[in-house]
This record gives structure tokens, sequence and C-alpha cells, in this order.
């Protein structure tokens, strides 16, 4: 009875979900190494496409951490400095989980160091230094960053609604880190935003401006990377079932994951426009309320 009490008033003390508080979570995800080459439901553009965003992720976040953390000292709003902090620390474990899952792709021979590296240096060499025109403020990071925040956002969303990652589709160890990744990118997704239209007076246009800059290149590495790893698949691969497989992907995975952007891509260039506005949080919530790590 003591230890039934004991339980009941545990379980009573855990605070209530908060998404503004973007807490983050020291999860220690590990990988089976016995997977198939395969993992996704046995289909190679499928896996290749989830590779590439295992590769995508690292840089891609640490470029949005740089972005943010330029713009810190001008941040007066305490709230929105925490938040800053967080985000930050929620995109770093990020990157290293998802880094964590390279020791696989190594392990299956795959060769991704140059890619990699190269779109680091788009990220960091390249937008990072562009300065636009007739603009107060002429840098464009932050403006890239909040865009393709919203990616990460509505992807976090069809994730939970859309994709199917049950136990027959996916390995259980990457479906969990994919599920979790999306619920604190669903979380944060306002962070890079707010702080653009607090430090930039200009970030409507901006924003107008940078939203096809960032479709571009996040879509045209995904289907280069995708289509590297097919590359290097090929000797693994049965000709004869590679148009069904392609069918298979692009009308379940890819469509599953893009249904959302459809619907809401088109929200960002209204001026009126905030991440909150698809009110989405109840997701994370459900994901991570029986969570230990939560």
């Amino acid at each position: 009875m003591a230890t039934e009490t004991k339980s009941k008033a545990s379980k009573a003390e855990k605070p209530a979900y908060d998404h503004e508080e973007i807490k983050v979570r020291r999860v220690n995800f590990s990988f089976d190494k016995k997977k198939p080459r395969f993992y996704y439901k046995n289909n190679p553009f499928s896996t290749a496409f989830i590779n590439t965003l295992h590769i995508l992720f690292p840089t891609g976040e640490r470029f949005f951490v740089n972005s943010v953390l330029k713009y810190q000292k001008q941040i007066t709003d305490e709230k929105l400095k925490k938040q800053i902090r967080n985000f930050c620390g929620q995109e770093g474990v990020h990157s290293a989980m998802h880094e964590r899952f390279w020791k696989i792709l190594k392990d299956n021979n795959y060769q991704y160091e140059g890619y990699e590296q190269h779109i680091d240096d788009l990220l960091h060499k390249g937008v990072a230094k562009v300065k636009l025109p007739f603009f107060k403020d002429p840098t464009v990071d932050i403006a890239i960053t909040a865009c393709l925040e919203h990616f990460t956002a509505l992807f976090g969303h069809a994730i939970f609604k859309r994709v199917d990652i049950s136990e027959t589709a996916a390995p259980q160890d990457i479906a969990e880190l994919f599920q979790w990744h999306a619920a604190e990118e669903i979380e944060h997704k306002h962070v890079a935003f707010d702080v653009m239209q607090q430090v930039d007076e200009q970030e409507y246009i901006k924003r107008v401006i940078a939203m096809p800059i960032a479709t571009a290149i996040l879509y045209s590495y995904l289907t280069f990377g995708t289509g590297m790893l097919m590359y290097q698949d090929r000797k693994y691969l049965e000709y004869t079932k590679l148009p069904k497989q392609l069918y298979e992907f692009s009308t379940g995975l890819f469509m599953e994951l893009q249904g959302d952007v459809f619907k809401e891509y088109l929200s960002f260039f209204r001026k009126d426009f905030h991440p909150s506005n698809l009110d989405d949080y109840y997701l994370a919530e459900d994901f991570f309320k029986d969570k230990a790590y939560a």
C-alpha cells in the first residue's frame, strides 16, 4: 500500500507538459548493427532517402544554431533568450544522435564524407556569408534557418500523422529516433522565426526571398544524396523490382512526409504567418508522456 501511494504521489508531482519550455533531453540512442541493408520496408529508395536525412541533419542543425546564436546579444526578451539556449541544446543533441548512425553507414561501406563536407561548406562558407543588397541587415542566414525550420516542423508533424513507422515498416530504434527528433522540432519550431522577427525589421520580404532558395537547396540535396547512395547500392539491387520500388517510395514514404508541406508551405508567405499557427504541440506531448527521458 505504501509503495502504491508513493507511486501515485510521484505521478501527481510530474510537472505538466509545457511546449514553450523546449526541454533539452539527454537521450542515448544506440543502433542494432544487424539491420537489413534496406531497412525501411525492404525498399532501397526509401532507405537511401532516410540515410540521406541522417547525413544532412547534423551539419544543417549546426548551421541553424550558428545562425540563431549570431543574434543572441540583440535579444532582450528573457523568455526568448532561454528558448534560444534550449533550442541550441536540442539541436546539438539531434546532431550527435544522427551522427551516431553514421557508424551503420560506414559498416555498410557507404562513402558519404565528400557529400557531407560539400553541404557543410555550402551552408557555413556559402549561405552564412551571403550579403543581400538594399537591406539594412544584409545577411540571409537567419531567414534561411527560419525557412528550413518550417520544413523540419512540417516533416515532424507528418511523422506522427502520416508516415508508417510500424514494426513491420522500420526498425523501432530508428523509428523512435525520428519520432523524438520530430517532437522536438515541433516544440522549437518558432524560435528561429521569433529571433528573425525581433532583429530584422525587413524580415518579411527577406523570408519571401529566402524560401524558394531554401526549398531548392533542401530538395536538390535530398535528391542528390538519395541518388548517390542508391548508386553505391547498385550491386545489391534487383533491377526488375526497381520500378515498383520507386513507385512505392514515391507514393508511400515520400508522399507521406510531404503531405503537410503541400498543405502548409504557402502559409509561410503570409505576412501574419507564425509557426505556432499550426497548433500541433499535442503531438509532442503525446509522444513524451510515457518516455523516461522526457
